[in-house]
């Protein structure tokens, strides 16, 4: 999401990765770009959890956030 670079990554590697994550099933898998190191959101994905992870619902909180932190307060 740093470098807005694009990388196909096969659904099967996905499901391997997101079937052996005993993390926060909330959290979608991720990888880290090649181009920039930093950190890859999946546009959409349903997991093997049943989430759905998409793209806009993360840069919409990120925006969120931004806004929220940009707010000056007297």
């Amino acid at each position: 999401m740093t470098c807005m670079e694009v990388e196909e990554i096969p659904l099967n590697v996905v499901r391997d990765f997101d079937r052996m994550d005993d993390g926060d099933p909330e959290v979608p898998p991720q990888f880290r770009c090649e181009a920039c190191d930093g950190e890859m959101y999946p546009e959409y994905y349903r997991g093997v959890h049943g989430y759905e992870y998409r793209l806009t619902d993360r840069l919409g909180a990120a925006k969120k956030e931004v806004a929220e932190g940009s707010k000056v307060e007297l």
